[in-house]
């Protein structure tokens, strides 16, 4: 088994070990995480698209949010707990405007549907840059740049754990992938962070919007 395939096997077992046990990053019932997602959809500001792609879904509860903006949506997770989940709360078969998948993020199986007119990855990019190398992040990025139509959006959300609590989540390691995308041809349209506590932790969340040109 390569080091990618070993990194792929890794995530699966990880994510799904997470949501057997049902809502572990307690997404559907934090009042940080309801603020964090309301903040999100106002960042779009309003815009609508025609095909819209998500990576890294979980249960589907921000997705679900996403979708009236959207005009198809698909989204992707590599856990099939999750996917599962989601179909179900989407109503048992999915809607008329979400389809949920399961599958890698890293496998691109996202390519052979583009290009898209907006991508979003919310707290997605900070376990590939734990379970994968530099190069194939970087890799990725560049990939899902050029999967997205231009004119197209970008939305890309990552939490700071600003008292580094969780290493994966470190201030400059955070900037760093937002960076790694403007380096293969995105350009920022705008960003913001929101700040909150949640299980009595500080956290804040870094907002990224970027363009493809």
């Amino acid at each position: 088994m390569t080091d990618r395939e070993q990194a792929g096997q890794k995530a699966l077992e990880f994510s799904e070990n997470l949501w057997k046990s049902g809502d572990f990053w307690e997404l559907e019932s934090s009042e940080y995480e309801r603020l964090r997602y309301a903040r999100l959809i106002q960042v779009l500001q309003g815009a609508h698209y025609p095909r819209g792609l998500e990576l890294g879904c979980g249960a589907g509860h921000f997705t679900r949010l996403l979708a009236p903006q959207v005009d198809h949506l698909v989204a992707y997770d590599i856990s099939p707990s999750a996917i599962a989940r989601a179909v179900d709360r989407a109503g048992g078969g999915g809607t008329s405007t979400i389809d949920f998948r399961a599958g890698n993020a890293m496998d691109y199986a996202w390519r052979a549907d583009g290009p898209w007119d907006l991508v979003v990855m919310n707290e997605t990019i900070c376990y590939l840059g734990w379970l994968y190398s530099f190069f194939d992040v970087a890799w990725f990025a560049s990939e899902l740049h050029a999967a997205t139509r231009p004119g197209g959006r970008f939305l890309m959300a990552n939490t700071i754990d600003k008292q580094g609590y969780d290493k994966l989540l470190l201030p400059y390691i955070i900037r760093t992938y937002r960076d790694l995308f403007l380096n293969v041809g995105f350009t920022l349209d705008r960003e913001e962070t929101v700040q909150g506590t949640k299980n009595e932790v500080e956290f804040e969340t870094l907002i990224s919007l970027f363009a493809r040109s």
